[in-house]
């Protein structure tokens, strides 16, 4: 009875590092007993979980094939990919018909969070993007000044809603996860300063930002005079997007999206067949 009792315990710990990890947009690794072979240490359905950072919760039964298992699933963490493994564990330091070999199958789940796309305000290009985000399988935070009755069709474009009274505080007073990537396309110019520099004080994958480079200019004067590092504002894309659109806000929204993944993926932005004849021509 203690041993279940611990065993749920665990469990439930486990189940709330999971749902933290997952608010914090923390990758990890749940390794599960799926099977045993001998006598055997492990219980099936034991569990450990495995943050990126390397915290460990939980055990699956310990000893030396735990630590083998522990290592290739930090690696697994990092290369995104989840594995099914059978361990067999043979002492070799004990004396000859002591010590316990047995089999032990783990399943080593890999989950790493969802990209978040943070977007200020649902105008024509804002609604745009949530349409093309969803579809790239982005999880979608639309911020808004409205009354949420005024924009029902673009709320429901979102995973989650925050309703703010200006965007810096919405930002800054919501949970939303380090390594976002955040887009302010506001309807004016004094909106969008308020979401970029609430944006600029987060941990962002990338900003962006609709306007002129005018506009931008000035804006970030005054962004500088309120403490926004230079350093900071030479990280925003504006104006925002590649230049493969006419005006229409679904294209533009199309040359977002397309930056983004530029950004996400390391990518040069380059047509795949100029690289590859570049690469013809290297061999």
């Amino acid at each position: 009875m203690t041993d279940y009792i611990y065993f749920e315990r665990t469990i439930m710990e486990i189940l709330n590092e999971q749902l933290r990890a997952k608010k914090a947009g923390i990758s990890y690794a749940l390794l599960t007993v799926v099977a045993t072979e001998g006598t055997s240490p492990c219980k099936v359905g034991k569990k450990m979980l495995i943050l990126e950072d390397g915290t460990i919760m939980g055990t699956v039964g310990g000893g030396e094939f735990e630590r083998q298992a522990i290592e290739e699933a930090k690696i697994a963490v990092k290369k995104g990919t989840s594995f099914l493994k059978q361990y067999e564990h043979i002492p070799t330091y004990e004396a000859a018909g002591l010590g316990c070999t047995f089999k032990v199958t783990l399943y080593v789940d890999v989950v790493r969070p969802a990209l978040q796309l943070v977007v200020c305000n649902a105008g024509h290009v804002g609604s745009a993007v949530l349409r093309l985000a969803k579809l790239l399988h982005f999880e979608t935070i639309l911020l808004d000044m409205r009354e949420p009755g005024q924009i029902e069709d673009q709320i429901a474009l979102a995973d989650r809603f925050i309703s703010c009274e200006n965007f810096e505080t919405g930002i800054l007073a919501s949970e939303i996860p380090d390594g976002a990537y955040y887009l302010c396309c506001a309807s004016t110019h004094t909106q969008d300063k308020s979401a970029l520099k609430g944006a600029l004080q987060k941990n962002f994958a990338y900003v962006g930002m609709l306007g002129s480079v005018k506009k931008t200019k000035e804006m970030y004067k005054q962004l500088e005079a309120e403490g926004i590092s230079q350093a900071a504002l030479e990280q925003v894309h504006s104006p925002v997007g590649l230049d493969i659109c006419d005006m229409s806000p679904e294209e533009v929204g199309f040359s977002i999206m397309a930056e983004i993944l530029m950004i996400k993926n390391k990518a040069t932005g380059k047509p795949r067949k100029e690289m590859k004849q570049n690469e013809q021509k290297l061999k």
